[in-house]
């Protein structure tokens, strides 16, 4: 679930209000994209402040580093022990600027909710000096060093708006339901329960709307819009398989299953850090599953390699039983014709390497001394197959 600007609206002058005169005390990154602080002040009790992407709200939830920020250390670099000076936004843009203050410096923290989401840490006029995304396109650039720019703005000031500036987006022919969500840039959620109470077809053509339709869609907005930024709430929650959304007003639609809460911010604080959470597990989750295939990998060659060894020493076994069985038939030398034979039958040979006597066997060479006699021959060729056989163990 998206935050809507309207939504950020309401929680900047909230959080604003109730973190005035508290400084930062400590930050841990919880993800890539998340930094929880520690906010201290000398009268009253600790608050704990979510920054994120995904939204910024106050927690009660105790949740671990799941994997690592790379802005953290600058970030406890110039933001530690400084105080909240303001945190605003511009209009109703998706973009909170908090503003942070000690005795030698000011930062501006800078979180865009829109898109990816981007965190950025600025100076106090606005030059980067950390971000989590770096951007290069057309009508913007974001890097270390140059000045933040916002992205074009949209629509119009859904907060301020007049009725003369609502009836202009009305020129349309697209359907009112588009020409809302598009001209005020306002959620689906919004622009649905908006339809609803004004009980027109979210299909007629803004074109085609009366007088009366236009000025009862008009009331409707205002007030909607009035009720969420000035927290004229009755909040819900929905958490279900379906869909996870938290919504600060109470909607006309009774089939949403929706779930009281105590505050807008307790229902972000249930979706949003229980989003976070989930998404951990996924990560831990995703990683173990990797750790396993790879153990199972290794598994799988040292179970053929076992299967190896073991061909290998039987093969070595079986030659020094076929020696000693020639020795009792009255052969004595390895180079006999007739021993020769017998070993080519079990794919096996004497040869040299490098001027070395070697008994190939299979895939295995053992050095032998072929002026030995058979039992000894036979007996080195036992205790390489009992060190292969050790092999294995390991």
């Amino acid at each position: 679930m998206p935050l809507a600007g309207i939504e950020l609206a309401y929680l900047v002058k909230e959080i604003e209000t109730e973190t005035e005169g508290y400084y930062v005390s400590n930050i841990w990154g919880i993800n890539r994209n998340s930094l929880l602080f520690k906010l201290h002040h000398p009268k009253k009790p600790d608050i704990m402040l979510m920054v994120s992407t995904t939204g910024m709200w106050i927690t009660k939830k105790k949740i671990d580093s799941i994997e690592p920020n790379k802005l953290l250390r600058r970030l406890r670099s110039d933001l530690l022990r400084s105080k909240i000076e303001k945190i605003e936004q511009i209009g109703t843009e998706r973009i909170a600027y908090l503003t942070f203050s000690n005795f030698e410096n000011r930062f501006v923290l800078i979180v865009e909710f829109f898109g990816e989401g981007n965190l950025l840490l600025c100076n106090y006029n606005k030059k980067i000096l950390a971000l989590l995304h770096s951007i290069d396109v057309k009508h913007r650039q974001l890097r270390v060093g140059v000045e933040y720019t916002p992205p074009p703005t949209d629509g119009i000031d859904v907060i301020n708006f007049k009725k003369d500036e609502f009836e202009k987006i009305l020129d349309s022919s697209t359907s009112i339901g588009k020409t809302i969500g598009r001209g005020l840039g306002l959620p689906k959620k919004y622009v649905e329960e908006i339809i609803r109470l004004s009980s027109i077809d979210r299909q007629k053509p803004s074109t085609d709307l009366t007088k009366n339709e236009i000025i009862s869609l008009y009331d409707i907005i205002k007030t909607t819009i009035s009720n969420v930024v000035e927290g004229n709430h009755d909040p819900t929650i929905i958490d279900d398989e379906e869909s996870s959304d938290v919504f600060p007003i109470r909607f006309s639609d009774d089939n949403r299953n929706a779930k009281k809460v105590s505050s807008f911010n307790d229902g972000l604080d249930i979706i949003f850090s229980e989003q976070i959470l989930q998404k951990g597990k996924s990560l831990y989750s995703s990683t173990a599953e990797k750790k396993i295939k790879e153990l199972e990998n290794t598994l799988d060659e040292q179970k053929k390699a076992i299967t190896t060894v073991t061909e290998k020493s039987g093969k070595i076994a079986e030659i020094a039983n076929l020696l000693f069985t020639m020795q009792a038939e009255g052969k004595s030398d390895i180079k006999d014709p007739k021993i020769v034979d017998v070993l080519q039958d079990k794919n096996s040979e004497l040869i040299k390497e490098k001027g070395i006597s070697v008994l190939k066997i299979g895939d295995a060479k053992i050095k032998i001394d072929p002026n030995l006699p058979l039992p000894s021959i036979a007996s080195k060729l036992f205790d390489e197959s009992k060190k292969q056989k050790g092999a294995i163990k390991s």
